[in-house]
């Protein structure tokens, strides 16, 4: 039942990222190239569609928390699925526009609500719990790695399977949660939708070690330094082109960074997962010491002449985020009960789309104003502050 459980939750956690990373990189061509919208005008599209994305995490864990485990992952696939289909068929203007913004809060739940389900499945499973939190990091960046590349070829062919594949992706998600949920929850198929006592008192008590104050100043600086990390990291997917166009590179240059980032990921992250965890028993230590790598990679950019140091900046870039993005939801699911962990789990997933939303604006604010070796130099001074804050966590 256990691996049966895991293995069901990563196959959905890999293909809600493989639409994520199927479906991003179409939005601005499609609106411009073939709806013939300008770019502020797809960019407001977009910008709506994160910010509906966002509610939707919101509500997601709310409704993780207080409804239904199962109802919840149901209802986000089902909007997504809806959109999806109607999308395939019927993809003019404003519709497009209309429909994104459904699916935008469609799979806002649904993303999650699958988070959600993984600090469950770790929260059932307390030996193995940062472990699973690894896997299911990794199995997100493969997902997006798989997706970002069939949709280079599928998106030249047609535009019908475009939309229509996502929909089929989160159709099969549906009947998962339908004929195999009650192994998603842990439990036999006789019984109800519901936490586990030994869960609920287990995590109770590690969070009652704290007081209200305390904890409130862990969320805090917790979700201060997803923000901020956020902020900085979005830099690679906007900014940082322009940055690298400037100095005589090609746009071939800048994406096959991001294979690199892809590649190198699935072999650094279960590594570096195994020697954080061996050398730093306390989660935010591991965080912080993910923040402060992440934070340096930033150093070498305003020097970098040769493509070299760039690839440099991204590997350690890479060995950061496969320390930091996995244990910090891990922390949050140390802090939580089981009648808030949809709740807490939302608070990552909202910060870091925060950060992702606001990142390319901001940074293209600074470097316009000052320059781009202001900017890096910024983002790694903020990053080394809240790398700091992590440290003032109160964990057990």
């Amino acid at each position: 039942m256990k691996d049966e459980q895991q293995r069901w939750l990563l196959l959905m956690n890999a293909t809600f990222n493989m639409v994520m990373g199927f479906i991003l990189p179409v939005n601005t061509i499609f609106m411009t190239k073939y709806l013939h919208e300008s770019l502020v005008i797809s960019g407001f599209v977009l910008m709506v569609y994160s910010g509906v994305m966002m509610l939707g995490n919101a509500l997601g864990g709310y409704l993780f928390d207080r409804y239904s485990h199962r109802g919840t992952l149901l209802c986000g696939y089902f909007i997504a699925a809806v959109g999806f289909l109607v999308l395939s068929f019927c993809h003019i203007w404003p519709l497009y526009a209309i429909l994104l913004t459904i699916i935008g809060l469609g799979m806002g739940i649904a993303y999650t609500a699958v988070n959600s389900y993984t600090a469950v499945v770790a929260q059932q499973h307390r030996q193995h719990s940062q472990r699973i939190f690894n896997i299911m990091y990794l199995s997100a960046n493969v997902g997006i790695a798989v997706g970002s590349m069939l949709v280079s070829v599928i998106f030249q062919r047609s535009i019908f399977l475009t939309f229509f594949l996502p929909a089929l992706c989160f159709l099969a998600c549906l009947l998962i949660v339908i004929f195999r949920g009650h192994i998603l929850d842990g439990e036999a198929p006789n019984l109800p939708n519901a936490v586990s006592k030994t869960e609920t008192a287990t995590s109770t008590e590690i969070t009652n070690e704290l007081s209200s104050q305390q904890l409130s100043v862990n969320l805090v600086l917790i979700c201060g330094a997803v923000l901020i990390v956020w902020l900085g990291y979005s830099q690679w997917d906007s900014n940082m082109s322009l940055y690298m166009l400037d100095n005589h590179f090609t746009m071939r240059n800048y994406s096959l960074l991001f294979s690199l980032n892809a590649l190198s990921l699935m072999i650094i992250q279960p590594l570096m997962g195994r020697i954080a965890e061996s050398l730093f028993s306390k989660l935010k230590i591991q965080i912080a010491l993910g923040l402060v790598i992440m934070g340096f990679s930033f150093i070498f950019l305003p020097s970098a002449q040769q493509y070299w140091q760039y690839v440099v900046s991204m590997l350690i870039l890479t060995i950061g985020e496969s320390i930091t993005f996995p244990t910090i939801p891990a922390l949050l699911n140390k802090f939580s009960t089981g009648a808030n962990r949809g709740t807490y789990q939302s608070f990552y997933v909202v910060f870091g789309s925060l950060g992702r939303a606001l990142g390319p604006y901001l940074g293209s604010l600074i470097a316009t104003k000052s320059s781009f070796d202001s900017l890096f130099i910024i983002i790694w001074l903020a990053i080394l502050i809240v790398a700091g804050g992590m440290m003032l966590v109160k964990e057990k």
